[in-house]
């Protein structure tokens, strides 16, 4: 999980006592959604989850959710090389430009341009994200251009970062030339911006697609202009999520904490009060460049958690999480058998959008059975030799059909959302 740069927004970086320890094997009650408010009495929509993190989870019941399969495709492979070329390109147009600048005025005047720009570039990538999301959540698109689009939104958000990175660098270490402090504020923004659109599972997404990884299974979620992007991978035992809510993003108006970081701490601090209670290290360095953003870190002994507070309407717009299968609890079990086919499947559930293991055995004799594994129509892949497999379920109602040989086992999981 990437961590952005912790000048650049209000930062307060929590680092919990890391354990090793087994999953809890017993289902907990149900979750809810924490009611913590900020000042204005405004509530982030962030669930409970029992012996794990809360999670950011889609302030809506009607959405739109599909697994949807990232395998390698040409034409995302081009689309996202050329979306990284024509940002290099314009960097180094930007660095030329100001080189060939004859006085510190026109550097300034060089910088100011090429901040604005970057910005713009910045704010067309929101717009394409936003559409993105409608689109698919209208039954537009499919989860596949989902997946193409957001990699061309990670690998423009990064070029974007480096471009922002190298000619502010490229200013700061210019012979006879100070870089203006406003300057500097809007470098500095600019590349903030750009690192609220790219991440891990946008990045997986990406190496999926353009066959520097094997095909993964990845989940998308939208409602209410916020999306859900997740993956379970089996073999790296890793858990993968990401939730971005725009309308939660606004970004204006005043501070409701007022820049006070001990007041903005104590808020997340209720909203995320597992990751948080072992927490002993906080660093309380703060800036304003976002109007008010503040950025939170965990690390906690399932794994990270990154989240980003709107001060301007006390909201959580952006989490990304990375968990460690093996350590996480279950919050609830499911098993199904065919007599006649012999076969035998259990789920263990986590909650809607979150990781599920499903194990599939042979009813006699208790040996592991190699099968396909389909949820709701979707392949998510195989059991393998161990008949285990890790993947997530789009919703809290999920249709699981299991397929050896010519036996079949088809049954529904009705999901009590517990678990993390």
């Amino acid at each position: 999980m990437r961590y952005l740069l912790p000048a650049l927004v209000a930062v307060f970086v929590v680092t919990a006592t890391v354990a090793v320890g087994t999953p809890a094997l017993s289902p907990g009650p149900q979750s809810g959604t924490a009611t913590q408010a900020a000042p204005g009495s405004i509530a982030a929509p962030v669930t409970t989850a029992r012996n794990t993190t809360n999670y950011l989870e889609l302030p809506t019941e009607d959405t739109r959710s599909r697994i949807g399969n990232a395998s390698l495709d040409l034409g995302a492979a081009v689309a996202t090389d050329s979306a990284q070329l024509q940002e290099t390109f314009t960097s180094e147009t930007d660095v030329e430009q100001f080189r060939m600048a004859p006085n510190s005025s026109a550097k300034t005047a060089v910088l100011r341009e090429t901040a604005t720009d970057l910005r713009d570039r910045t704010s067309a990538l929101r717009q394409f994200q936003r559409r993105t999301i409608q689109q698919f959540d209208d039954g537009q698109i499919s989860a596949r251009v989902v997946f193409r689009r957001f990699a061309v939104i990670d690998s423009r958000a990064r070029a974007i970062e480096e471009s922002a990175v190298r000619i502010q660098g490229l200013a700061q270490f210019t012979p006879q030339y100070t870089v203006p402090f406003e300057i500097e504020n809007r470098f500095s923004n600019a590349r903030q911006r750009a690192g609220l659109f790219y991440t891990d599972p946008r990045q997986n997404i990406r190496s999926s697609l353009v066959g520097t990884r094997n095909t993964k299974q990845f989940l998308v979620q939208t409602g209410s202009s916020g999306i859900v992007l997740s993956s379970a991978d089996s073999r790296r035992q890793a858990y993968l999520r990401e939730s971005f809510i725009d309308n939660r993003f606004q970004e204006g108006g005043n501070d409701r904490f007022n820049g006070d970081i001990t007041a903005a701490i104590d808020f997340v601090y209720d909203l995320y009060p597992w990751a948080a209670r072992d927490s002993n290290q906080r660093n309380d360095d703060i800036d304003s460049m976002l109007n008010g953003v503040y950025q939170a870190s965990f690390d906690h002994k399932h794994g990270e958690l990154l989240t980003y507070l709107d001060g301007s309407n006390g909201e959580i717009f952006f989490e990304t999480q990375e968990k460690r299968l093996s350590t996480l609890p279950v919050g609830e079990t499911v098993t199904a058998r065919n007599a006649t086919a012999d076969l035998t499947a259990q789920v263990n559930l986590s909650h809607p959008t979150g990781p599920i293991e499903l194990t599939v055995r042979d009813t006699a004799s208790g040996d592991a059975v190699d099968a396909r594994i389909l949820i709701d129509g979707q392949f998510v892949g195989t059991t393998g030799a161990d008949g285990r497999l890790w993947t997530v379920q789009p919703r809290t109602s999920t249709r699981i059909k299991v397929i050896a040989g010519d036996d079949h086992l088809t049954f529904t999981t009705a999901h009590a959302v517990t678990g993390g």
